[in-house]
Order: structure tokens, then sequence, then C-alpha cells
């Protein structure tokens, strides 16, 4: 088993690794480029009309469109991605007209659309940062060795240095949505983006969702405001579930018949490049429940959170219980911010989501339960 184990980890670090080094795509445009270069020329730089562009996009009709782009987008509370998607939105009504007058499909270059903005440098660091905490998570929650004291420091910093620092981009739930969104308008995969899909959706399936509890720049920022004192409520999981389940297939079938994205302009994760004011409204929103339900945004609506769920159910490593030691005190069911653990300890078919805090391996009176690929051993409540 310990074989098995290093080898889905040496799976997980050169995925991650090639993610990580994934060259950037031909004819990217530099994001410091854009944002000072006036906004008719970046227009026709991408083939688009500025007139129809920045209609497209909401500017104010008397914006200066020979202003630099930055200084416009930072006006209406805009970033570069919602440029790249007024392009892409311009040109496959082109590509759509074209169709119908016989002229010919305008085809977009919807592959460099994407790669364009991106800062790849950071992105990189991202990624390899992720996986360092990734792999340090997983060796403290296997070694017992997670107090609260830690768990509280590492929720602190991980909104600041994959949220604050490292920027909105790239997310989990973003390469879920986003590739969906990308698919359904251009019938194209960003490669890149399939990638960290891939990434962590390993990461779900060797660590339960340590990634998400542990690396995640929104979830931990909730799970942190959970902290606070007050009274807690615990959602039945069948209520979250079907909210969740349904929001992904609302999202998804609008996606496909309407060509729109219902989650951008509420996605919490823009919280943190502000400006995008029904984001920061929705997540203020998303904070503020926190503090009182663990995770509101993870439990009912992340569309990551959903398809990890589901490669939890072949989870490597997770809470291990071992009834035969356990004393039925339900202390661990009771501390557990969520009813994970009451899942895993009865043996429910459909568990809900473990977001990898540790506490309830921490508060068993008996050492029952372990983080890893099997129970602890019955002689462990003795250490």
């Amino acid at each position: 088993m310990n074989r098995r184990r290093r080898v889905l980890m040496t799976c997980l670090v050169t995925l991650m690794a090639a993610c990580a080094l994934q060259p950037v795509p031909a004819q990217e445009m530099d994001p410091v480029q854009a944002m000072s270069m006036p906004f008719e020329e970046l227009a026709a730089a991408r083939g688009v009309d500025a007139g129809q562009l920045a209609a497209e996009m909401g500017l104010p009709a008397d914006a200066d469109l020979s202003a630099p782009t930055g200084q416009l987008l930072k006006a209406s509370g805009l970033a570069l991605p919602d440029v790249q998607r007024a392009v892409q939105s311009l040109r496959a009504a082109a590509a759509e007209m074209g169709d119908a007058t016989g002229a010919g499909p305008a085809v977009p270059d919807a592959l460099a659309e994407e790669a364009e903005g991106k800062d790849w440098m950071r992105i990189r660091i991202k990624f390899l940062l992720w996986v360092a905490v990734f792999v340090g998570a997983l060796v403290l929650l296997m070694r017992t060795k997670v107090s609260p004291r830690l768990r509280v420091a590492m929720l602190v910093a991980a909104p600041l240095i994959f949220g604050v620092w490292l920027g909105v981009e790239p997310n989990a739930p973003g390469t879920v949505k986003d590739a969906i969104m990308l698919y359904a308008s251009t019938g194209v995969v960003f490669m890149p983006r399939l990638i960290a899909f891939a990434a962590f959706l390993v990461m779900s399936i060797i660590g339960n969702k340590v990634f998400c509890g542990w690396g995640c720049q929104f979830g931990t920022l909730q799970d942190l405001v959970w902290h606070l004192p007050t009274r807690k409520w615990k959602p039945p999981f069948w209520l979250s579930g079907i909210v969740r389940a349904g929001f992904f297939a609302a999202f998804t079938v609008v996606a496909f018949t309407v060509g729109t994205d219902i989650m951008e302009p509420i996605d919490p994760f823009r919280i943190f490049r502000l400006g995008a004011v029904a984001a920061v409204a929705v997540a203020a929103v998303m904070l503020i429940a926190g503090v009182w339900i663990y995770r509101p945004w993870c439990s009912f609506f992340c569309p990551f959170g959903l398809v990890s769920w589901l490669g939890e159910r072949i989870a490597l490593t997770k809470p291990r219980v071992n009834l035969d030691t356990c004393i039925d005190c339900l202390r661990c069911e009771r501390e557990c911010p969520n009813w994970s653990i009451k899942g895993l300890r009865r043996r429910e078919p459909l568990p809900q989501d473990c977001f990898a805090c540790g506490t309830c391996i921490r508060v068993c009176p008996v050492n029952a339960i372990r983080w890893g690929v099997k129970p602890p051993p019955s002689d462990a409540a003795e250490e």
C-alpha cells in the first residue's frame, strides 16, 4: 500500500509540474501591454469594431475609446478577461452571420483569446505552491499533526497567498465553468485549463478535498470566517446536494442553449480583484452566511465542489474509522463542521464532502479515526 501511495504521489507531482510548465500558447498578448494600449487600438488588434466592443462590454456611450484600456476598465469595474469574453461574443456573432449570408464563417481564434491576458509566470508559481501546500497538508493529516492553531494559520495564509497575491485566476471552479462556456460557445478545448482541471481532480482522488480545504483561495476564506464564535447550523446534505447539482445543471443548460455564463457575474472568487460589484456582493453574502454555515458557496454552488465530490467516492486517503475501537461517543460528529464524518463513520454510500480540517481525528478520545488508506489499528487506542 505504501508503494501505491508513492506512485500516486509521483503522478500528482508530475501532473502539477506539467501544468506549471505548460508552454504559453501562440499569439499571447502581454497583459501590461494590453492595459496600456488605447482601447480602439486593442479592438483593432483583436479584429473587432471598437464601438461594438464597448457596447458589448457595457461601457458608457460617451466613453473615450482613445483612452488606455486599463483606465476604461478600472472606471467601469471591469478587467481584461471581460474584454476577452466580449471579443469572443462579437466574433461568434460574426461567424453566425457569415453562415447565414453564405459568406462563410469568420472563425474566431478562441485559443489565442483564452491565452491573451494571462500572467503565465504567476500561474506557474501558483501551481507549484499549490503542490507544496497539498503535499504538506496531506503529510500533516496522515501524521495527525494538525492543531487548531496551525489550521487557522493556514486559513489566514491561503487567501492572502493564492487570492490577494497571486490573483483570482486560476481557481478550481473556473476550470469547470470556463471550460464548459468555451466549449459551448466555440467548440474548442483550452488545453492548459484541461490540465489544471485534471490536476485538481487527481488531488481529490488522492487526498479527498485536501486542496479545497487548504489551498482554495475563497474556500479557505469561508472556512476562516466560520471559526468566529457563533452558534452554527449544519444544513442537511440532501438539501445542499440538490441545490448544488441543480445550479450546475442550470448553468450547463444555459451555456449550451443561450450561450450565457450565469455564474460569471456572481462569481465570488472575483472578490480578489474587486471592481465587479455583483460578484463582490455575492462574496460578501457568502462570507456573512459562512459565519453560521460551513462553506456555503462550496456546499451549495461550487461546480468543482460537485465534481470533486464525485472524485471523493474513490479517494485513496480520507478519514478512516476503526469501528471496533470506536465507542460511539459521537464527539466527532458534533465537532465536525458539516455531516461528512457522520456519513463516513456510518458507512453511508454518499457521505457529504470532507474538507480535510482534521477535527474528527483530533477530538476522538480513543484514536479510532485516522487519515489514511485504511483505519487505524486497534492498538491505536492505547497511544
